[in-house]
């Protein structure tokens, strides 16, 4: 495993945000993952929030999967709202997507906006119950997230039936997710469960309370 990028002092830092009209040296380098040439650049006068068309640093890099680099730049002081267009995902969607729960923690510690959705409706809950990661379901659900959330018309709760994904389900209904959501045609978590012979859900969203 390749060593964490040294420690850069915070006090050295401009914070501020700055315009400019093309990427930097500190962009490019974030993109391709050149930790090295990060460090460097930011030690010698680089503004960390620099916001170029391409996006920030840090947005560059967390859109890339450069784990490493965005959480050494989120903790040096980049700014997470920067860099991400309104309906797009976000750094603590991308973050949860990808299961990477200290990168989430550290996002949800500045304050990331827990229940932010995409175009479509997805949250940073939704995309990763979607993609099976229990862990960060339950960081994001003791954080308070939204269980509730709508994505593409449906709740999140009928996607993880839809997926025969009981103990996601389960997590979900603990926390309370409404286990009678319909949908426009009205469509119901335990009507997916039954159309498509999901007995052990069926039987747990019965007992959660759910109706036809």
């Amino acid at each position: 495993a390749s060593p964490p990028p040294p420690e850069v002092s915070l006090d050295q830092l401009d914070l501020s945000l700055y315009k400019i009209e093309q990427s930097n040296a500190l962009v490019d380098a974030a993109k391709r993952g050149d930790r090295i040439a990060v460090k460097s650049l930011l030690e010698s006068g680089s503004k960390i929030n620099a916001l170029s068309p391409q996006g920030t640093a840090f947005s560059v890099a967390m859109k890339a999967g450069h784990a490493v680099i965005s959480q050494f730049l989120l903790s040096a002081g980049a700014d997470w709202r920067l860099g991400f267009k309104p309906g797009e995902a976000s750094a603590l969607m991308i973050a949860a997507q990808r299961g990477n729960n200290s990168l989430v923690k550290s996002l949800l510690v500045n304050s990331a906006e827990l229940d932010y959705r995409d175009a479509r409706g997805y949250s940073a809950l939704a995309l990763a119950a979607i993609e099976g990661h229990l862990t960060t379901v339950k960081v994001l659900i003791n954080a308070g997230a939204d269980v509730d959330v709508i994505a593409e018309g449906r709740s999140l709760l009928m996607h993880l039936v839809a997926d025969n994904n009981i103990l996601l389900s389960q997590q979900l209904i603990a926390a309370g997710a409404d286990v009678n959501f319909y949908d426009a045609e009205g469509d119901s978590a335990l009507r997916i469960a039954r159309r498509k012979g999901y007995y052990d859900i069926d039987l747990m969203l019965v007992q959660s309370g759910a109706g036809l």
